[in-house]
């Protein structure tokens, strides 16, 4: 149900986007009694019906969060199945939003990465950015006891920067300096490369992408750091890149925006087929005394259109406020709005929960041996082992549902896939070195089974314990597949329920755009604004309207199916079924047929009277075929009389589509071609120019699909290539390196030599391979035709969808069509179109 109306939500902004389409962007500048109102009024609009379209058609986004070194790369690593697949900055002051995109492969493969995608902040989004910077900046200027800076006076890049060297020679404050730092590095990396970077996308590959998203650390000693010791902006590109290098990677790193990068991951280590699609937003970690303040702009802004949140903890350090401080400002990012139900937790590095507090693994020790004839309760476990107690309360203050909970070792569950097969690869070889290292993971690997024998008990005296069913997931293989688990039936049950509520918020807010813009009009109204168009031009409008509307979706249908006939059957198959017709009909198998006994083919016969009667010197060819050279001429026949029929049919299919789109349009072709007449493009030329000429041609051919069938067929025509009989007969054949093709067992060539029992059973596989054969590459000829046809159809819809918006928007013009004079009329063409789009609804 959500899938649904999340497509009707698509069509309502789509809509709503085409008719925008058609306005001028600034209609205040057209006329000088429209209110600048309405121009802001349409920007909104615009940007509302396209933060509609985006939702309606997005992925279920899942985030991961969690603090810095939390384990959250080596998690998403051993979910896709390759350890260090993606690439990271060590340095906790600066990190990226990172969009893994799942493709599903076949076999049992190694994890293998696509394509990269960088894309940039656009000029809103930096902007957006130094103001979330700036006020962090004043935040920590006043804890410093420092004046915070008025923000009117910190418009210019170099108005920051020297504000910035103000405040440093001011103040030695460590987290003041660590922002302040950041701050400089951002805009001077704008000032070099802002202006042709910002707002685009490169493609990159794994290599460049490595390097470049590995920056160097910063040093921690900035205390004694002088302001002038900074690195320096760099040089100033004067053009956008064609490719991004690893150093102008490095060097443009704060104005990332986000890392798209495609994940093929076999079937066998994650299988998402018939999940919805969605994709995992890897966030920088936070928490960290020197994170990011762009990282945190970066997080929150993507965190606003995520379905479903991971929040990994660190189980090294259970129960630390870092975490705490992150649902806090992730709760300010969506107000109004329960978290804990979007919420999943993992407790990240469990393996390494700190036992040595209570005695080291002795407790746990003694509650898997002691009494073990006994009941294990749960609180029995948590008044033993205090800190696992803290760990689970801390997990469950973040979710709604204690299954939403997962213990998890990542490395534990690489070693479980690197065990599973020698050539699927579980990370690079560095990383499988080290997890091959001698005691490596010798203590994991013995907690994992402790915790394993922990929950047998508990599980024994309570089958439905959660803690039991967690510790049992994480004995496994680190809980990594609970966990892809749990994120699959929370896609399913929940998160594409949630895209729907994001979704309708965002239609509603389109809504609350339209009345806004219907009540300006109605204020142009009250004020003595034209408001009615004469019938005709409303008619003329309504045509080219419509012909726009039908032609679009038409456009995008194009290449869903294939070619039809007037029965609705596709054409390769009715070609497939002539020429397997044909095939079966041919006089050799009823000449073979014939001959069998037993299924044993025999040659020995005499003619007698017969022969005498019925030989007319080979008129006919009646000879039984002794080799497969004996089939070729009548393949070769065949085959020319087939494709002969396909082109035939695909000429009567390409008629056929446009008599039914023309049908369509009729009324508008009609209306069109009753009221405008060729004679006139020669009048529009002389008042309006050439290019309102060649827009009124374009608009009378268009509105007759009819009229393109001979300018497409001909241009197949063109492009078209014969089938070769020679290349495609599936048998062998004489030839310059063979003196003779296949013989068959019943030829005389063969008398005396060893043969088959079963003639007949060979000449069926015979006919079966030869029509298979032919059938392959003529429905593959058909299939080629077709996309000949969809791209020469998508050609000339090209041509002609723009001119009719481009049209729509000439109001001088239209009135001449619809009135044959260009006398002003009342009301321009936009502000008709904006009154209908006031009135839109998607219900």
């Amino acid at each position: 149900m959500e899938t649904e109306q999340l497509e009707r939500y698509k069509e309502y902004g789509e809509f709503i986007l085409q008719k925008l389409d058609s306005v001028p962007e600034y209609p205040s500048k057209q006329e000088d009694w429209v209110p600048a109102s309405l121009d802001e009024s349409l920007f909104r609009l615009r940007e509302a019906a396209e933060k509609t379209v985006e939702l309606a058609t997005s992925p279920v986004k899942i985030g991961v969060m969690g603090e810095f070194s939390s384990g959250k790369t080596l998690l998403l690593g051993s979910l896709i199945g390759y350890a260090d697949a993606l690439p990271v900055s060590e340095n906790p002051t600066t990190g990226n939003v990172t969009a893994i995109h799942i493709i599903p492969q076949d076999g049992f493969a190694t994890t293998q990465l696509g394509n990269f995608t960088v894309e940039y902040l656009s000029g809103d989004g930096v902007s957006d950015c130094l103001r979330f910077m700036i006020g962090e900046a004043n935040r920590r200027t006043a804890a410093a006891g420092l004046s915070p800076a008025l923000l009117t006076k910190l418009k210019e890049p170099k108005d920051i920067l020297n504000w910035c060297e103000e405040t440093w020679k001011a103040s030695n404050n460590l987290e003041l300096r660590y922002l302040l730092r950041e701050l400089v590095l951002f805009v001077r990396a704008y000032q070099s490369y802002g202006e042709v970077m910002c707002g685009e996308s490169y493609q990159i590959d794994a290599t460049t992408a490595r390097e470049g998203l590995q920056l160097a650390e910063q040093s921690m000693a900035i205390q004694t750091i002088s302001f002038d010791n900074l690195p320096p902006a760099h040089i100033k590109l004067p053009s956008a890149p064609q490719r991004l290098s690893s150093k102008l990677l490095q060097n443009s790193f704060p104005l990332i925006r986000r890392v798209d990068i495609e994940v093929k991951i076999s079937r066998e280590i994650w299988d998402v087929t018939g999940a919805s699609e969605f994709i995992l937003l890897d966030f920088p970690g936070l928490g960290a005394a020197n994170s990011g303040a762009r990282d945190t702009f970066l997080s929150l802004r993507e965190l606003a259109e995520v379905q479903t949140i991971l929040v990994l903890l660190n189980g090294k350090s259970p129960g630390s406020d870092r975490a705490n401080k992150i649902f806090t400002m992730m709760q300010q990012q969506r107000p109004g709005q329960d978290l804990k139900d979007l919420i999943l937790v993992g407790v990240g590095r469990f393996d390494q929960l700190p036992l040595e507090s209570e005695g080291g693994e002795r407790e746990l020790d003694q509650l898997i041996n002691d009494n073990a004839d006994q009941p294990l309760q749960e609180s029995s476990v948590f008044q033993k082992l205090k800190v696992l107690q803290t760990t689970i309360d801390g997990a469950s203050a973040f979710t709604s549902q204690k299954d939403r909970i997962v213990l998890l070792s990542p490395l534990l569950g690489l070693a479980d896939l690197a065990k599973r097969s020698t050539t699927v690869k579980a990370g690079s070889p560095e990383f499988l070195a080290n997890l091959d290292y001698p005691d490596y993971l010798d203590r994991s690997k013995r907690l994992q089974e402790k915790w394993g024998r922990l929950s047998d008990r508990l599980l024994a005296t309570d089958a439905r314990n959660y803690l039991g069913r967690q510790l049992g997931y994480f004995a496994q293989d680190g809980g990594i597949s609970k966990l892809r688990e749990l994120i699959q039936k929370h896609v399913a049950t929940h998160a594409l329920k949630q895209l729907h509520e994001d979704t309708k918020r965002s239609a509603d807010a389109v809504r609350q755009q339209q009345d806004n813009l219907k009540n300006i009009l109605e204020e142009m109204h009250e004020q003595g604004m034209p408001t009615a168009d004469s019938p005709a031009l409303l008619e003329l409008r309504a045509a080219i309207e419509n012909l726009d509307k039908t032609y679009r979706d038409f456009q995008k249908d194009l290449g869903k199916e294939p070619l039809k006939d007037r029965r609705g059957i596709a054409v390769s198959d009715v070609v497939k079924d002539e020429l397997t017709y044909r095939i079966i009909n041919w006089n050799q198998w009823t000449l073979l047929f014939n001959k069998a006994n037993n299924g044993t083919i025999s040659l020995t016969e005499s003619k007698g009277a017969a022969g005498k009667l019925f030989d007319r010197g080979n008129r006919v060819n009646t000879s039984i075929p002794t080799k497969s050279d004996d089939f070729y001429p009548t393949f070769a026949k065949t085959i020319q009389e087939v494709e002969e029929f396909a082109r035939d049919r695909i000429r009567q299919a390409i008629g056929d589509l446009l008599i039914k789109l023309s049908n369509i349009v009729a009324k508008e072709r009609d209306y069109l071609q009753s009221n405008l007449n060729p004679e006139m493009e020669s009048e529009v030329e002389t008042k309006f120019g050439i290019e309102e000429a060649e827009l009124f041609y374009k608009l009378l051919l268009g509105c007759d699909p009819h009229k393109w069938q001979d300018a497409i067929i001909s241009e197949i025509q063109t492009r078209e290539t014969e089938i070769s009989s020679e290349v495609i007969f599936p048998l062998a054949r004489q030839d310059e390196k063979h003196n003779i093709g296949q013989i068959f067992d019943w030829a005389p060539e063969r008398s005396g030599s060893q043969k088959s029992n079963n003639h007949q059973l060979f000449v069926l596989r015979l006919r079966d391979e030869i029509t298979a054969s032919a059938s392959l590459h003529l429905v593959q000829y058909v299939s080629e035709v077709n996309q000949q046809v969809n791209a020469e159809l998508a050609g000339v819809l090209d041509q002609i969808i723009p001119s009719l918006q481009n049209i729509s928007k000439k109001e001088t013009l239209l009135r001449y069509m619809a009135a044959g004079e260009s006398s002003q009329l009342a009301i321009p063409t936009w502000l008709q179109i904006l009154a209908d789009i006031a009135v839109i609804d998607y219900r």
